[in-house]
């Protein structure tokens, strides 16, 4: 009889992992994944139509051949590794709260080849004309933006949100807001509306009159986002205005655009002697493909239609509380809040001067 092999001492033999373990740590992976995806999802409000639509997209995505929604990919994948946005290219950009890697960075855009523009600028004396049409109606309102939203902390005079001048007085005439149009104003405006629309779906779908009054200065600030380009175009009272983007000076000219970033640092004065009236207005990143701008865009509007039901839902509770004889709600502090609190502020057109 052949005696039994000797068993050598060793480290216990750890058994290999068979294919259904390793499809079942696959499978909790891509849960958590999938999990945390749609948490960064859930922070835009979706429904839960377009919550479907929206993991229909991410399944594009997920696709590393698809190039056509190839930066959207990398910023899913830092937000759902808890990272709110991609190192900024240039330092001019650090105080902006998202940033997209892959986009090009600079401050000041050249305008002479943006054919796009060319409507505004052949438009401006019409653009004008409407503009001058609504001195002698009301429209107009302060600027104001979220507590939250704001780095400068300039408290709004009525104690709603805050401002973002520390000299002057800043109002505007919306126009669009973040994909919600302003039907009464934008009856008012029809030739700027249709050059505004004509812009498609590389138009932001955000726009106003900006109005400082003489002395105002507008305190260095970033935009929300790298996403986008702004537009202005001076209309009236351009003389004494100065814009610095980054390390640049702009000084306004009447009747011609400037394109800039404003994800870099940038500051506004107005030292002449009449209201300085430009029409601002936002365009998504030449560099996002037309794919990246229909999600980006569909966020968007989940986010904007949230705000307006919970202002709608404040509304209903001031009034029931107020019917009571309760005390006054806290004012809201979202974007649209604040725009429909600060609509009647203004009791005339004043500030309009020259």
């Amino acid at each position: 009889v052949r005696p039994a092999p000797a068993i050598k001492a060793s480290s216990p033999v750890e058994p290999e992992s068979s294919d259904e373990e390793e499809e079942v740590a696959q499978s909790e992976h891509e849960k958590d994944v999938w999990k945390r995806v749609e948490g960064v999802l859930r922070e835009y409000s979706l429904s839960p139509l377009v919550m479907v639509a929206a993991r229909k997209w991410m399944r594009q995505m997920a696709d590393p051949s698809n190039e056509t929604l190839a930066r959207l990919r990398g910023w899913i994948l830092l937000r759902v590794n808890g990272k709110l946005r991609a190192p900024p290219p240039s330092p001019w950009q650090s105080g902006c709260p998202e940033i997209i890697g892959g986009l090009r960075a600079q401050p000041v855009w050249p305008t002479d080849t943006v054919e796009w523009l060319r409507p505004f600028e052949e438009n401006a004396a019409v653009i004008r004309e409407e503009l001058l049409a609504l001195r002698d109606r009301r429209g107009f309102q302060p600027l104001k933006i979220p507590n939250w939203a704001s780095k400068n902390k300039v408290a709004s005079p009525d104690g709603s949100g805050s401002v973002s001048h520390d000299a002057g007085d800043w109002n505007v005439f919306y126009l669009f807001l973040h994909e919600v149009k302003f039907p009464d104003n934008c009856e008012a405006c029809p030739v700027t509306t249709r050059l505004l629309q004509a812009l498609g779906p590389r138009g932001y779908q955000h726009a106003f009159f900006s109005a400082l009054t003489p002395g105002t200065h507008i305190i260095k600030h970033h935009g929300p986002t790298n996403k986008k380009l702004r537009v202005h175009l001076p209309l009236i009272g351009a003389s004494g205005s100065e814009l610095r983007v980054a390390d640049e000076v702009l000084r306004g000219q009447e009747g011609r655009c400037m394109l800039f970033d404003d994800s870099f640092e940038h500051e506004a004065w107005h030292r002449g002697d009449a209201t300085r009236i430009v029409l601002v207005f936002d365009v998504w990143h030449p560099d996002l493909t037309d794919k990246e701008v229909q999600f980006l865009s569909m966020l968007q509007r989940s986010r904007m239609r949230a705000e307006m039901a919970a202002e709608r839902e404040a509304r209903k509770r001031a009034l029931e509380t107020a019917a009571e004889g309760g005390p006054t709600p806290e004012v809201g502090d979202n974007f649209y809040q604040l725009l429909q609190e600060a609509k009647d502020i203004l009791p005339d057109n004043s500030w309009w001067v020259g």
